[in-house]
């Protein structure tokens, strides 16, 4: 029978295909903190991971087939992702009133392009008149720039559901690149722009309605989460093969524990046995590869 060390475990486990725990202290805590105060000893982390692995083993045989391992992360997953839905389709509203400067409630490609011309100037961090890829990223934004250092972190989950996202090098040259040479010029930017208007504008009459605007991001938010479903599901079926160890089909809680213990001790990063929002942010997922390369090498 395959065995895998821990250590190689551990490895895998830093990659956002294999570790099932929350990818942030944040959600480790909303997730796990049965008594709501925010702070998370180790034992109650376990009890928590133990309760819900029993409400995973729909037989009570003590250990967890595939589907019932499959099935309590797709419960989860599509609850998350209705949830992330909803806020998406609340802020679409809000940008909508954003980008209707005159409050006419109409989006003429007027005021699509004058959005639009200021997302490419802070961009265009060099201001060399075009976005490629390695260029600088713009500066973070006075609301996340001027944030006071003494105001207390938040517990966040961080959304399931990403939308391609023009606000960073990587995401806007592949939102907007039309020729593949990973750049992007002023024409291709406004052209793209121009299309995502008129396919937006259904009834062609050169202007969005709250509703058009909506529904057209609706329709993007649906594609991106059964996008999401599929890939999810794909990686909690390799996240099951992985963690059951001894291949015998059948997950105990030990093998359960292992992506959960390694979750927790990433973010207690003082090593007091709690995870809080006060403790220092780990180390970046490459660096702590690369440290953990290094150390296996010097063993």
């Amino acid at each position: 029978m395959k065995k895998i060390s821990l250590a190689i475990l551990s490895a895998v486990c830093f990659s956002s295909v294999v570790c099932a725990a929350p990818h942030s202290a944040s959600g480790i805590i909303l997730t796990y903190d049965l008594n709501k105060d925010e702070s998370l000893p180790l034992e109650e982390f376990v009890d928590a991971r133990r309760a819900r692995f029993n409400a995973s083993d729909k037989n009570q045989d003590g250990v967890l087939d595939e589907s019932e391992y499959v099935y309590e992360w797709e419960g989860k997953m599509e609850s998350r992702l209705a949830e992330d839905r909803k806020a998406s389709v609340k802020q679409t509203h809000i940008r909508f009133h954003a980008v209707d400067s005159n409050d006419d409630e109409f989006i003429t490609m007027d005021e699509v392009n004058a959005v639009g011309e200021r997302s490419f100037a802070r961009m265009d961090s060099d201001k060399d008149g075009v976005i490629a890829l390695g260029d600088p990223e713009p500066k973070p934004r006075r609301a996340n720039s001027e944030q006071n250092k003494d105001d207390k972190p938040e517990l966040v989950q961080r959304p399931m559901l990403r939308m391609p996202t023009s606000h960073n090098i990587k995401g806007f040259v592949a939102l907007y690149d039309q020729n593949g040479d990973e750049t992007v010029t002023k024409e291709e930017f406004y052209s793209v722009r121009q299309t995502q208007f008129q396919r937006t504008d259904e009834n062609s009459d050169d202007k969005l309605t709250e509703q058009e605007y909506v529904l057209e991001f609706e329709d993007r938010l649906d594609a991106q989460i059964e996008k999401t479903h599929q890939g999810q599901i794909k990686q909690t079926y390799v996240r099951f093969g992985v963690l059951d160890t001894d291949e015998d089909g059948k997950m105990t809680f030990s093998e359960y524990m292992v992506s959960g213990f390694n979750a927790f001790h990433r973010y207690d990063t003082n090593g007091d046995g709690y995870l809080t929002l006060d403790d220092p942010a780990p180390a970046p997922r490459e660096r702590q590869q690369a440290t953990n390369a290094t150390a296996k090498v010097s063993e």
